[in-house]
């Protein structure tokens, strides 16, 4: 896979290209970035496209737990929102069937984040069943991206697949041990994580060897890949534009 130079493109049209699908997996990213989220009717386009996404794909529905982490972290933020001391001249919001006042700026922060990052969590997972990751590589080096650049996304997305890798190891080492409780298991998880650094530190070292020893230059090459297209390029206008005019309309 790796190389002192790129492999020439090919001049296959026959199929949709994985740069096409990279712009257009960036283009609704960017959307669902900058998207008020109290304007309903782009948000519920979003959500729509972000369904068929996740039905056209053929999804698995485990692949849903990737929004626990979120979750967790937006029950904690709503936690600390209940303490938050309210001065008198604060604008506030009152939550249903509760009466308590919260800030109002925190809460449509809070709201604007759990609801952006869903759907950005979602359509990458979506896509993520699209393309494997030579199509991640042959998508970024088809966009034309600086190689260090199409490198470097390509590696973290290999070592993302090795530190879940990693994490189930040292989880089924922990229970085999029989699970801690209390304060012990807290020292458990941090002398985990510290364990976690260095096997990941070792582990890239090892890598970067590896590709210095078969003579990689800063550019991975990869055979069988063409620059996108005129057609996917408009394409990708096109979905540009709608979805710049349905957020900002």
């Amino acid at each position: 896979m790796s190389g002192t130079t790129a492999a020439q493109p090919t001049q296959r049209q026959n199929s949709i290209s994985p740069s096409f699908w990279l712009g257009l997996l960036a283009v609704l990213i960017a959307a669902c970035s900058v998207v008020n989220v109290g304007q309903g009717r782009a948000v519920g386009i979003l959500s729509g496209i972000t369904i068929i996404a996740l039905i056209l794909t053929r999804t698995p529905l485990q692949r849903l737990a990737r929004l626990l982490p979120l979750f967790s972290f937006s029950i904690f933020c709503f936690l600390l929102l209940l303490i938050v001391p309210i001065d008198p001249d604060m604008e506030t919001v009152q939550l249903p069937y509760w009466g308590k006042r919260l800030p109002l700026q925190g809460s449509w922060f809070l709201a604007a984040l759990v609801v952006k990052s869903t759907l950005i969590v979602l359509l990458t997972t979506a896509f993520a069943e699209r393309l494997s990751q030579r199509d991640l590589l042959a998508g970024l080096t088809g966009l034309g991206l600086p190689p260090k650049l199409v490198s470097l996304c390509y590696l973290i997305v290999r070592g993302v697949h090795s530190l879940a890798e990693e994490i189930r190891r040292l989880v089924r080492a922990r229970n085999a041990r029989g699970r801690p409780r209390g304060f012990r298991a807290v020292k458990v998880a941090a002398a985990m994580a510290q364990m976690l650094m260095i096997r990941l530190g070792r582990r890239a070292e090892t890598q970067a060897f590896a590709l210095c020893a078969r003579g990689y230059a800063g550019r991975l090459a990869i055979c069988h890949w063409r620059y996108i297209s005129a057609p996917e390029v408009a394409a990708l206008g096109v979905c540009l534009v709608v979805l710049a005019w349905l957020i900002l309309v």
